[in-house]
């Protein structure tokens, strides 16, 4: 026993000794200096879950305190040379505590103001899988850890529902995929750069509808679109008319001239065509639409035939890519040219701003997807640009799939759906506040924002008062109801608008954490004039 209580003893010393001090202050200065250092190049969000937020950084905290606790405590009973002393120690005591009482109960998050649009959901930087099942009728949150690596994970739901792994930040790179997907003639992807002297743009195309990618884009006025392979030999003929009839069931195509099929010209801007597919009569308007029509001009879903008015495409730049084949209108020469990429030729010039297109991959029976994987994310002018995509790996049924942020998963096997969600926790205010115009000016000469603001009105029906206005801007946020709103950042709603995006704030170890800062500079005065007065007494 008395072994033990010089244990203890010896601990107790240890602790409350200014080399232990000094020890853990110095580790946490060099943690905060990291924590900034991490923060300026990755983000808040892997900050907050490397350093911030983390258990070995609480760890830290907790044995600040407990080292400061037992300093005072082997510093009774109070000595009047160490008042000054006291109450600095006091002082950290309560600021600790008013950090721990905001670490349990207070609020971190955001809110985002859509103009003339009321809202009063704040989103909290908490991470959930969100599980609905439609033959249950039944949706269930997973929690994600707040950590700043890859995680392995051992939830599940009943043996329908594993999961594997959480992604805190990760990219997307692009793999593929073989695939047995009918018909073979747009069971195809490719990989392509469009580029010229000033701009450089890669992009992934497919057919397929399990791949990621689209098989149309917009490059400014540009409008690319993928297309089938059998496509390109119809796009390229020589046609009066410009109809492309394509036959989905089959997969062959012509021009209406290759079938002697007669255009009828029922106005300046409207034609007609018509032809006979077995017992039926297929009739089509093909300048406002490439389905067939009814007798009452409803559109005919369940044919499988389409008719392509290729004059659609010649006023604007368009480019049909046939995955190695490519097709555009040159109206200086008032065709259609199509080229095919080859080892020679791995780069052709487009009519349209010095453009050219280069191949990069392009694969039969395969599809292009996006997987992600680990990486820190990348931060540039305070926006994450890089690793910016929370995922989870979940199995069902023995199956592995991902489920992105970006990206939500919808499985179906015929009986059931489920639908995978991330999402994020949120509360919801018992008010309401609309944004009803935001202001932003901007650097002379350049498009780079100087300064934004907001202009809210906020209205809380418990009290049946009419709607307050406010006015936020960066040093001036809003307050009220124990919140404090901060203009943040902002973002495009629209041509020429702007949503507002404030941070949200709750504090409630605030009073405590300002007592003890009080106490702090007190305490540093009150010892310093009590040093001085000892010094003074001791000269004398």
């Amino acid at each position: 026993m008395q072994s033990l209580f010089k244990s203890l003893r010896k601990i107790e010393r240890t602790f409350g000794s200014m080399k232990f001090a000094v020890t853990i202050i110095t580790i946490f200065m060099f943690a905060l200096i990291y924590g900034t250092f991490m923060e300026s190049y990755h983000g808040a969000e892997f900050a907050n879950r490397l350093v911030y937020k983390s258990l070995w950084f609480m760890g830290l905290q907790l044995l600040m305190f407990c080292s400061i606790i037992v300093a005072t405590y082997l510093r009774f009973p109070l000595k009047k040379r160490l008042y000054g002393f006291y109450t600095i120690h006091s002082g950290l005591i309560i600021l600790f505590i008013g950090s721990f009482v905001t670490y349990i109960n207070g609020i971190d998050g955001s809110l985002e103001l859509i103009p003339n649009t009321p809202a009063r959901k704040i989103v909290i930087d908490k991470d959930f899988l969100k599980v609905s099942i439609q033959s249950e009728n039944k949706s269930i949150k997973f929690p994600l850890p707040f950590g700043a690596f890859g995680t392995k994970l051992d939830g599940k739901y009943k043996n329908l529902i594993k999961l594997k792994e959480f992604l805190p930040s990760a990219k997307l790179i692009t793999k593929w995929e073989k695939t047995d997907f009918i018909p073979e003639a747009i069971d195809h992807g490719s990989i392509y750069t469009i580029f010229n002297d000033n701009v450089s743009q890669e992009f992934t195309m497919s057919l397929n509808p399990s791949s990621d990618f689209k098989s149309s884009t917009r490059l400014g006025p540009l409008t690319i679109s993928y297309m089938p392979h059998n496509l390109y030999e119809c796009f390229t003929a020589e046609s009066k008319s410009g109809f492309i009839i394509w036959d989905t069931a089959a997969n062959n195509c012509y021009t209406a001239e290759q079938k002697n099929i007669p255009v009828i010209k029922t106005s300046k801007d409207n034609e007609f065509i018509a032809f006979k597919n077995g017992n039926e009569i297929l009739k089509f308007f093909p300048n406002f639409s490439p389905l067939p029509v009814n007798d009452d001009l409803t559109k005919k879903m369940d044919s499988s035939f389409r008719v392509f008015s290729r004059k659609l495409f010649q006023d604007k730049p368009n480019l049909f890519l046939f995955g190695d084949k490519f097709a555009f209108y040159k109206k200086r020469k008032k065709r259609w040219i199509g080229k095919k990429f080859s080892e020679k030729e791995k780069i052709h010039k487009l009519p349209w701003m010095g453009f050219k297109l280069r191949l990069l991959e392009h694969r039969d029976r395969m599809v292009p997807y996006q997987t992600p994987i680990y990486s820190r994310p990348i931060q540039d002018s305070g926006k994450i640009v890089d690793g910016d995509v929370k995922a989870v790996k979940v199995e069902v049924k023995g199956k592995e799939y991902w489920v992105r942020s970006d990206a939500p998963l919808a499985l179906n096997n015929g009986k059931t759906e489920i639908r995978f969600q991330l999402t994020k926790d949120d509360i919801k205010l018992p008010y309401q506040i609309t944004l009803k115009r935001f202001k932003m000016d901007t650097n002379p000469g350049t498009n780079d924002p100087a300064s934004y603001e907001s202009f809210v009105d906020l209205l809380d029906g418990r009290n049946n008062s009419p709607a307050t206005e406010h006015h936020v801007f960066m040093n001036n946020p809003l307050k009220y109801d124990e919140f404090t709103f901060y203009q943040a950042s902002y973002f495009q709603v629209g041509p020429n608008v702007w949503g507002s995006a404030f941070s949200v704030n709750y504090d409630p170890g605030r009073p405590l954490k300002y007592a003890g800062s009080l106490l702090l500079v007190l305490g540093a005065i009150w010892h310093y004039f009590l040093r001085r007065k000892k010094k003074k007494t001791t000269k004398v």
